[in-house]
């Protein structure tokens, strides 16, 4: 409390009898022998702030600088010597940040980010060790109507077929009527089936070919199975092709930089930019 009146006191004199015009390096507060004047806070204090909001305002930021170099004494104090070299840190995230800059301008100017289908084939021939299935997959045609849709034979006679012509033919009438329906080639995980199946249907055995059919109380549900891969097998190339893709390119980025690394070293030390002490 006494300290609070004694730096409303140095305050208001800043305030008063034309301090402005006479003296803006007036000491405002001391911690540890570090000393906070005026003038180190002026730039902050708006003209156009009335009096009292410019007292409080100014009461704040000593309080805020006090509190800081309360906080310095006490990490020079407990804190190892290592961390307290800020500056070497500072420095070393500047380096880091400026070569990462560097780096990611080069990788966006010259890496080549094309890659073709047969260098994902070849990088999946070579590595199909790890693409194990975790889980069973299948590849589905999956529908869910109302029971009171029209031209239900429509659907029973062709959502096991697997000819263009019929996926056309389902895939209109399933947008006009499904009340849910999957008709794409890509592959999904059994697990995820069987989520949207209802608790009611109880058989969980799925392989090639197989033919689901029943309804509850309000929809009738179709299930075709146009392929399954079980767990443990390699995953299909179309299930992980954007995966090989991403690797591929990160390997370049990664072959890239070495090059550039390497060519830069060789060209300074042909140069003499760099030159090792001879013991």
């Amino acid at each position: 409390m006494r300290k609070k009146a004694l730096l409303l006191f140095l305050v208001l004199g800043l305030f008063s009898c034309n301090f402005f015009k006479q003296d803006t390096d007036k000491l405002l507060v001391t911690v540890y022998g570090d000393k906070l004047y005026f003038s180190d806070i002026q730039d902050l204090i708006s003209p156009d702030l009335s009096g009292e909001d410019s007292l409080k305002l100014v009461q704040a930021l000593c309080e805020k600088w006090a509190k800081e170099q309360l906080l310095v004494q006490k990490a020079k104090i407990n804190l190892p010597l290592v961390l307290q070299d800020v500056q070497a840190q500072v420095e070393s995230y500047e380096k880091s940040l400026l070569i990462y800059s560097y780096q990611k301008e080069l990788l966006n100017q010259k890496l080549d980010t094309i890659v073709n289908d047969d260098e994902i084939q070849s990088y999946y021939e070579k590595n199909k060790q790890n693409f194990i299935l975790n889980n069973a997959v299948v590849r589905v045609n999956y529908i869910k109507l109302k029971k009171e849709v029209p031209y239900l034979w429509k659907v029973q006679r062709l959502f096991k077929k697997e000819d263009e012509e019929s996926k056309l033919s389902l895939e209109d009438y399933c947008y006009q009527f499904a009340d849910d329906y999957y008709l794409d080639d890509s592959w999904l995980s059994v697990d995820d089936i069987f989520k949207v199946l209802p608790d009611s249907y109880t058989s969980r055995n799925l392989f090639k070919g197989k033919n689901i059919e029943f309804a509850d109380d309000d929809y009738y549900y179709f299930l075709h199975v146009k392929k399954y891969i079980s767990k443990g097998s390699v995953s299909p190339l179309e299930m992980v092709s954007n995966q090989i893709h991403s690797i591929i390119i990160n390997k370049r980025k990664i072959d890239f930089l070495k090059h550039v690394e390497m060519d830069l070293y060789q060209n300074a030390l042909a140069k003499n930019y760099v030159q090792y002490e001879k013991n």
